[in-house]
C-alpha cells in the first residue's frame, strides 16, 4: 500500500514538472517557434520551460536527454541525432542566406559557395550539412561569425536571413552585404527525446490543427509585431 502511494506521488510530480526544451540563444527565429510550442503544450496540459544554449550545445543536450526536447530544427536531423524524434508538423520557417564584404555574386544553390572560404555557426545543422566537403570555418556564435568575416578569415558567411540581418545591424558593419537570392527555404520542426514518445503522439494532432486553421501564422505575426514594437 505504501509503495502504491509513493509511486502515485512520484508519477504526479513527474507529470507536473515542466518539460525542458533546448533553444538556440540569440537566434532571431526562436521567439516565433517558442510561442507556437508553448501554446501547443498548453493544449495538452503540459508546462514547459525553455533553456538557452549555443546551437551546438542545444542539439547535444537534447539528443543526450539532459532536456526533453529541441525547440526547432530542420527536417530529418534524426538521421544524425538518433535519440530525437521529429514531430511531423512544421512550426516555423527560415531562409538560408549568404553575406559577404568583398564578394558579389548571385546565389543559385549551395554549390555557388564552393569556390569560397565559408563561415558558419557550429551546430547550425541547416548550414553544416550542405557545406560538408567545402572550405568551412566554424564560429561559436553569430557575433564571432561576423567578426571572422570582418577580419577576412572567411569570404562569405551563411546564416538564417532574419538572424543575419539582425546580427549585422547589431554589429553596425555597413560593408556587409546580403547576396542576391536565398540558398534554401526550410521548414523547422519540433523534436522530442525518444524517452517521451507520448509527447509526439499528443502534439502531432494539436500542431496539425493549429497549422491548418491558421493559428501558427497568426502567432508568428503577433510575435513579429511585438518584437517591432519593443525595439
Amino acid at each position: 500500500m505504501i509503495f502504491l502511494v509513493l509511486s502515485f506521488a512520484l508519477n504526479s510530480n513527474a507529470q507536473d514538472s515542466p518539460v525542458a526544451i533546448a533553444t538556440v540563444g540569440n537566434s532571431a527565429d526562436v521567439p516565433a517557434g517558442r510561442a507556437v510550442i508553448r501554446e501547443a503544450y498548453s493544449r495538452i496540459g503540459v508546462k514547459v520551460e525553455f533553456r538557452s544554449y549555443s546551437a551546438a550545445e542545444a542539439i547535444a543536450t537534447s539528443n543526450s536527454g539532459v532536456v526533453t526536447a529541441e525547440l526547432q530544427r530542420i527536417d530529418g536531423i534524426s538521421q544524425d541525432y538518433e535519440n530525437l524524434v521529429q514531430v511531423p508538423i512544421p512550426i516555423n520557417i527560415i531562409q538560408g542566406a549568404a553575406f559577404s564584404i568583398k564578394y558579389r555574386f548571385p546565389i543559385s544553390g549551395w554549390h555557388s559557395l564552393r569556390p569560397y572560404r565559408i563561415g558558419i555557426v557550429r551546430g547550425v545543422v541547416f548550414a553544416e550539412l550542405p557545406t560538408r566537403g567545402m572550405n568551412v570555418s566554424l564560429a561559436n556564435g553569430y557575433e564571432e561569425l561576423i567578426l571572422m568575416l570582418e577580419n577576412d578569415q572567411v569570404d562569405v558567411v551563411v546564416m538564417p536571413r532574419i538572424q543575419g540581418l539582425e546580427a549585422i545591424h547589431s554589429a553596425e558593419i555597413t560593408e556587409i552585404i546580403e547576396m542576391d537570392g536565398v540558398l534554401e527555404t526550410l521548414f523547422l520542426y519540433h523534436y522530442v527525446h525518444n524517452s517521451r514518445l507520448d509527447l509526439v503522439e499528443k502534439l502531432t494532432p494539436v500542431l496539425k490543427q493549429m497549422l491548418l486553421n491558421g493559428e501558427v501564422k497568426r502567432i508568428h505575426e503577433q510575435v513579429i509585431t511585438t518584437v517591432k514594437i519593443t525595439e
